[in-house]
């Protein structure tokens, strides 16, 4: 799958596992498991996220030990040991927030800028861009709520949690496609339901269905844990 569908599709399973589970999670913390749904891509210099870590890319080749059971169990393993060092941790965290919040920009945008296209101008460019400006406002939000919860260890396990369920969220992403995973690396045979080709039009309407989908999950995830209110936001700032 593309980087934006992986990052979608993993903030549905994130969204959708919290409601089906009674599992809820500080909302804002949804970043992180944007970031870590395009995370395995790392081993991909063009990727969203390999481009700015290309000497990775170089080394290890794509969709190799990053799509396989052994490279989620080394990412979760790490992050847990590091769970103990706070500091360490925030950092981490920091830059994974950083690229979370670039991500959930793109991703609307590259949908909202489109409407007017896709509905024959019946929503006009000037009204997706009000909508482009006032979503940017709210992430722009959760990111500086974000970065002044990272101090605060107990949101610790959660982002682990929920970074680990983005992770696993790519690898069933791809999984699903033509092209396969090697989930069993070193063993090089990849395996996959090969229902679609990564970037065919299949996986286009998958992505639009999943971007209308979240928001609506959003909506439901709001109902169910109070988020319209501002006990939700501000207890966790002053608690």
């Amino acid at each position: 799958m593309l980087a934006l569908n992986h990052a979608q599709l993993a903030v549905t399973i994130a969204l959708g596992g919290a409601i089906i589970y009674n599992q809820p999670f500080y909302l804002p913390l949804i970043m992180f498991v944007i970031f870590a749904g395009v995370l395995p891509d790392i081993d991909h210099p063009g990727s969203e996220l390999g481009r700015y870590f290309k000497p990775i890319g170089m080394v290890l080749p794509h969709r190799g030990i990053t799509h396989s059971i052994l490279g989620c169990a080394i990412v979760i393993s790490t992050l847990y040991y590091t769970l103990q060092f706070n500091k360490v941790l925030s950092t981490i965290f920091f830059i994974a927030a950083i690229f979370g919040w670039n991500l959930c920009k793109k991703i609307f945008a590259q949908h909202i800028l489109s409407l007017d296209e896709k509905t024959r101008n019946l929503v006009s460019r000037r009204q997706t861009e009000v909508v482009l400006g006032l979503f940017n406002f709210i992430i722009n939000f959760l990111l500086l709520i974000i970065l002044v919860l990272l101090w605060k260890q107990e949101f610790g396990k959660q982002i682990f949690y929920l970074i680990t369920l983005g992770y696993v969220a790519h690898l069933v992403g791809d999984f699903v496609t033509i092209e396969g995973i090697p989930l069993f690396w070193p063993i090089k045979k990849k395996f996959g339901l090969r229902l679609f080709r990564t970037g065919g039009a299949i996986e286009g309407l998958i992505g639009f269905c999943l971007f209308f989908l979240n928001i609506y999950l959003v909506y439901r995830y709001g109902l169910e844990y109070n988020v319209w209110t501002n006990d939700y936001w501000f207890s966790q700032l002053i608690t």
